[in-house]
């Protein structure tokens, strides 16, 4: 997540969060600034970061290795652009033609947008004339083979405290879901529409 927040303050976040282990790419200034924060049933390599992207092998609960890009668009075009080349990965630029580079390199390799939970949006601007902005620039983009492996994954985005980016929250943890047995209270008979429900139902 892009945080404008110290490692420092990045820490005070994580023990919140409840998370056991992080990485801090500092922010310069007042803008930038990547952390990337996880539990320890996974296991995260980080081997390659700058201001603008932490790329790392990931393997949760000893199962499978993954490869993670996490990635902060710069506000300023022409060190988008130059990321991109770097990546070989559009990020959403304004111009129409490098909106069409960034959807052909999704459907080319086959990605798919993993489904927000909860807030609509990830990024809000600080309000000019009293309107606010508000956008969804953040995602976690996957490939087919993932989601298979992790088909109840989860992404939610937690509200913006210390920058205008709401964190990504992903969670991969397949969920167990345990039937409960019917219970039937003895009082509910006396109910005067009991015999009806049981009826219809």
């Amino acid at each position: 997540m892009e945080t404008r927040a110290s490692k420092e303050k990045m820490d005070r976040v994580k023990r919140k969060l409840n998370f056991e282990y992080m990485f801090c790419v500092e922010p310069r200034g007042l803008s930038g600034g990547l952390s990337l924060l996880w539990k320890s049933n996974t296991n995260i390599n980080v081997y390659e970061w700058c201001d603008n992207y932490i790329e790392a092998n990931i393997n949760i609960n000893n199962d499978l290795n993954w490869q993670g890009v996490f990635v902060y668009g710069n506000p300023f075009f022409q060190k988008r652009r130059k990321l991109c080349l770097e990546l070989t990965v559009g990020i959403h630029p304004q111009p129409r033609i490098y909106l069409e580079t960034f959807r052909r390199f999704v459907d080319d390799n086959g990605l798919i947008d993993i489904d927000l939970k909860g807030s609509k949006y990830t990024w809000f601007s600080n309000p000019r004339n009293n309107v606010i902005t508000r956008e969804r620039l953040d995602r976690v983009l996957v490939n087919w083979k993932w989601l298979q492996i992790y088909q109840n994954v989860t992404l939610r985005a937690s509200p913006a405290v210390t920058s205008d980016h709401c964190a990504l929250i992903l969670d991969t943890q397949r969920r167990v879901w345990i039937k409960k047995d019917f219970r039937f209270e003895a009082y509910w008979a006396e109910h005067e529409e009991c015999k009806e429900v049981i009826k219809r139902s």
